[in-house]
């Protein structure tokens, strides 16, 4: 799983998920023509499928190149959150 709402994600219990800080809802693989970003992102959460991670865990990439960051709504638990 590629997930932009960390906190979200958690709550349905991935196998597991690859976290690109700071993107936003819509852009989980980066903005339209980034190309490169966008195959990097999706290569690294491909890579996740030949790594020991724990059940449920939600890897944290950091990726510069996307530029402005965005902070992802927190959730309380049992509190769900409507997809924007």
């Amino acid at each position: 799983m590629i997930t932009v709402s960390p906190e979200v994600s958690a709550q349905m219990r991935p196998p597991r998920a690859l976290y690109p800080k700071g993107f936003k809802i819509g852009n989980s693989l980066g903005r339209p023509n980034m190309r490169q970003l966008q195959k990097q992102v999706l290569s690294d959460a491909l890579d996740l499928l030949s790594q020991n991670t724990r059940p449920g865990e939600i890897v944290t990439v950091e990726y510069p190149e996307y530029g402005e960051q965005y902070e992802p709504p927190h959730v309380k638990k049992g509190e769900f959150v409507a997809p924007m």
